[in-house]
């Protein structure tokens, strides 16, 4: 089967484990947050490739406003040599810091300064809450002085020839975002991009909202964890949608 790349950064802290062997692989995340203009976001997705036992790491850089990556990101980088790694967590630790490195100079040229909030959070080890429907106050104002902002993803089935050869339904998502009256769709898939390997679920994960100094235009960040077909179990992965607010 196809190896999925890594999809969707330090100061916020990144949650999540790698699971036992047992299992697939759900990446960590580390957000790198908003230029202070808004105009940029990063973030990093990282851990122990499931099957291979390989450390990972890749950072994707945006450019929010057109929703589309900064190049030369996405960075990705994978050990794959043979041998032992009897210090799983130094081995990843060294992968995460060459990849910083190959990245340092575009996320310098794009101002990446930690900027932004998360407004909500939906990890996957929630089981209460709509993994599809998310509506936040977008800024840390209490009472809001905002209209608040709600997300709502919704998923279809979108074969893929390749991935039903190896048995996998896979899935699109329609992911929208409301305030004031007004809704506008995110992302509407028609086909499926072979950077997702083969996805079988989504979830709305995080929203992170900037709100830059003087006239720029309120931006935000929307993080969907896709699980796609592993060798042990499904993997999670992170897809960032980015825009501006209207409200």
């Amino acid at each position: 089967m196809p190896r999925m790349p890594l999809a969707a950064l330090a100061l916020l802290t990144g949650l999540g484990s790698a699971l036992p062997a047992a299992a697939g692989d759900f990446a960590r995340l580390d957000v790198l947050g908003f230029s202070a203009d808004g105009s940029r976001f990063a973030f990093e997705q990282y851990g122990i490739e499931d099957g291979s036992g390989f450390p990972y790491s890749e950072i994707f850089v945006f450019d929010v406003p057109n929703d589309s990556w900064v190049k030369p990101s996405p960075f990705r980088k994978r050990d794959d040599t043979d041998g032992d790694r009897p210090d799983m967590e130094a081995s990843l630790s060294a992968v995460r810091e060459e990849l910083r490195a190959e990245a340092a100079a575009t996320l310098s040229s794009s101002a990446i300064a930690g900027r932004g909030i998360m407004a909500g959070s939906n990890p996957v080890t929630e089981l209460d809450a709509d993994p599809h429907q998310m509506t936040v106050n977008p800024r840390l104002v209490v009472p809001p002085i905002d209209q608040p902002v709600a997300i709502s993803l919704e998923e279809f089935p979108l074969p893929s020839g390749q991935c039903a050869s190896y048995g996998a339904d896979t899935k699109g998502f329609r992911l929208t975002i409301s305030s004031g009256g007004n809704t506008r769709i995110l992302n509407d898939d028609k086909s499926l991009p072979s950077s997702r390997g083969c996805p079988l679920t989504y979830r709305i994960d995080r929203v992170y909202t900037h709100y830059p100094e003087g006239s720029g235009a309120p931006v935000f960040a929307v993080l969907v964890q896709m699980q796609t077909l592993g060798f042990e179990g499904p993997n999670g992965r992170y897809l960032a949608i980015t825009g501006t607010l209207n409200n």
